[in-house]
Parts: structure tokens; sequence; C-alpha cells
């Protein structure tokens, strides 16, 4: 990899997410050889979805489609910045519930606080489980 390709996978609007690791590592090497064009065309589509070249080839030989890959990988983080947000919600419910059990009250705002959170956490759920099925493996 040259510094070039280096400086434009940090200065893309999304920096491509570093792989997790794999248990005992990743030692073996696959080389492929490409003509000017088709590097060209890799580099562009994996910097589209986000991803570094490498990454983009070994996703898409292995799930059929790079567009699928990203997609899951998308959905993914989206689903984890949901589970942070609704666990940042969950502690703001605690911090009332002590306060009202504090000074024997409830806010007035309470109920609807609730209604809101259970619309919430509904949406994400139903948001998981049609995304889970989108990604079933085909038989």
């Amino acid at each position: 990899m040259t510094e070039s390709d280096t400086a434009s996978d940090v200065t893309a609007s999304t920096k491509p997410v570093r792989m997790r690791r794999s248990p005992g590592g990743r030692h073996r090497f696959l080389g492929v050889r490409l003509t000017e064009v088709e590097e060209r065309q890799i580099r562009h589509l994996a910097e589209k979805a986000g991803l570094s070249a490498q990454r983009f080839v070994v996703e898409a030989a292995l799930s059929g489609s790079a567009a699928v890959a990203a997609q899951r990988r998308r959905a993914q983080r989206d689903a984890e910045r949901a589970r942070l947000i609704l666990a940042s919600i969950s502690n703001n419910v605690n911090q009332l519930a002590k306060w009202a059990n504090t000074n024997h009250v409830l806010p007035d705002t309470f109920a609807a606080c609730i209604d809101d959170i259970r619309r919430a956490t509904s949406a994400v759920t139903d948001t998981a489980q049609r995304l889970g099925s989108a990604f079933e493996p085909e038989r």
C-alpha cells in the first residue's frame, strides 16, 4: 500500500472501520494480480463502501456481494448505536426513578416519557428483527 492510498483512506468522510480480531489471528496471504483499471475500480468501490480495498475484496469473495456485506456492517453499526442510545435512556430513567423515590413524587411528564421509551424500544426491536431476517443465508 502506498502513502497516497493510506492518505485517501483517512481523508474519506467515513474512515474505514478496523476489522475485528480473529481468534488466532490472520496468517494466510492470498495475492491477486490486477490491471491498473481493475485496481482503480476496486479502490473506488471500496471507498464508496467505506472499506479498505483488501477488506472489500475479502467481503465480496466470502459473501458473494460486497454490497450485501456493506449493508450488513452498516446495519450492525446502526443497531449498536441504537443500543447505546437505549442504554443512555435507561440510565436517565433510573436517575428519574431515584429522584422520584427520594422526593416521593413523579414528574408530570414521567408517564409520557415512559410511553416514548416504550415506542422507541419497540421500533428498535422491530427494525432489528427485520434486519435479522433480511440477512439470513439462503438455503
